[in-house]
């Protein structure tokens, strides 16, 4: 603990409703359907145990706000045992499961410096067409966030009670979820961090 204490300097998110399309359709992005079959990337995605922790997280999203809209039902996070049961992949309740609850928000007890990204559209539910659910590719509906996770997600750090310092980078030049890691201003700002940080700890083993 004392480890972690003196060297983690991190933030963690409430996951992101994009998740959701990965295990009911494939995630494949822009990529053309005619170039990448979604069904046969489906069936890896739902091997993935990451695409569970990824996805929205109960406290954040309300048991009456629908996420999946589909021809014949709608569904939340909160209904996810029946979402998996109705795209036909019931072992999926079971890796939910083994997420559910330890992926709950979690006051980390470290210093925590949050940098996110804003201002560009973001998955906040997908809608399939007649016929479409679940072997086809969605509509997206689109929210606040950083294009991979959604606003309220990001600013679940500003809970955390060691919050350090919040930075948040608007557009989709600098403050989206990948191109971030692109941004000058983020790079320098990390790096007076590390220094600051490799100079406590000079000072604590001297």
């Amino acid at each position: 603990k004392q480890w972690y204490q003196r060297r983690v300097r991190a933030g963690v998110f409430g996951g992101a409703v994009k998740s959701i399309r990965a295990l009911v359709s494939g995630e494949i992005e822009s990529i053309p359907r005619v170039l990448v079959d979604a069904n046969a990337v489906r069936s890896f995605q739902r091997s993935f145990q990451s695409v569970y922790w990824l996805l929205p997280r109960k406290k954040l999203w309300e048991k009456d706000e629908p996420l999946v809209f589909t021809e014949n039902r709608n569904y939340t996070i909160h209904e996810m045992d029946e979402l998996f049961e109705d795209i036909g992949f019931p072992a999926g309740k079971e890796l939910f499961a083994s997420t559910d609850g330890s992926i709950d928000f979690v006051e980390p007890d470290v210093d925590v410096y949050c940098i996110h990204g804003s201002d560009v559209p973001t998955a906040a539910g997908f809608r399939w067409k007649k016929k479409y659910f679940p072997d086809y590719q969605p509509d997206q509906i689109d929210g606040p966030g950083d294009g991979t996770v959604n606003m309220r997600s990001l600013e679940l750090c500003k809970e955390f009670n060691r919050l350090k310092d919040y930075k948040v980078y608007p557009g989709i030049k600098y403050g989206e979820h990948m191109q971030i890691l692109l941004n000058p201003d983020v790079i320098n700002y990390v790096k007076n961090i590390i220094t600051e940080t490799d100079a406590e700890e000079k000072v604590l083993n001297f």
